[in-house]
Order: C-alpha cells, then structure tokens, then sequence
C-alpha cells in the first residue's frame, strides 16, 4: 500500500496480507496507532511504532489453518483489498506451490540415483 493512503486506513478494513513462506490470506485491520501498555509504577501507554499516518504499522489478524493469527505488520508490506486481486494472488501461490512440489520430487529422483549409482 503507498505511503499517501496510510492516513486513510481505519480498524476493520480489510487488506490482503503475503508470505513467501505462509501464503495468501485476507486480513481485518485491527489497531491504528498502536498502543502498548509499559508496567511502570503506575501503567503507562506508550506508541511503539509512531501513528499509522506517519510510519504506516498497524495491528492486522488473519486466520492460518484455522487459527486466529494477530501480528503488527507495515502497511508498505499489504495489499488493498480486492476480490480479483485476491483470486489471482492465490492462484499464483497454488500454482507456485504445485511446481515446487514437483521440482522436489525430481529432485529426490535424481539425488537417489545419484546414490545408487555410487553404491554400485
């Protein structure tokens, strides 16, 4: 998301929020301008990350496998919620995860043959 739309984000927009290594998922912003609570003497909130506006992190959740999931991430690192968007995302992450399936398994071929020819 460009950093002139961070001043526009409010708590339950919906975003699309990619790993590498988790995948594609739909996302609800939670919190803006984060707050934390310090366990001073007496309880003190600070913000952390600075105001949504200014450095762009909020608080989103998504579910994995099932599992509510909450994490602060950057709004530079989500994307604008759009259902084609989103299909295709998803797509391109089956497809990606399909073909990596299928490199490993060629992969394992050839390193056992390696070792059975060795072997002999």
């Amino acid at each position: 998301m460009k950093s002139k739309d961070w001043k526009d984000v409010k708590v339950h927009d919906t975003v699309i929020y990619v790993r590498e290594d988790l995948g594609v998922f739909k996302a609800e912003i939670t919190e803006v301008d984060i707050k934390i609570a310090e366990k001073y003497p007496t309880f003190h909130y600070d913000r952390p990350y600075g105001l949504t506006a200014e450095t762009g992190s909020v608080k989103i959740k998504y579910t994995k496998d099932e599992v509510e999931q909450e994490i602060i991430e950057n709004l530079a690192n989500l994307i604008k919620w759009s259902t084609t968007t989103f299909r295709e995302l998803m797509k391109a992450y089956t497809d990606w995860q399909t073909y990596l399936a299928l490199a490993n398994s060629y992969k394992e071929t050839f390193l056992n043959m390696i070792q059975e020819r060795t072997a002999e």
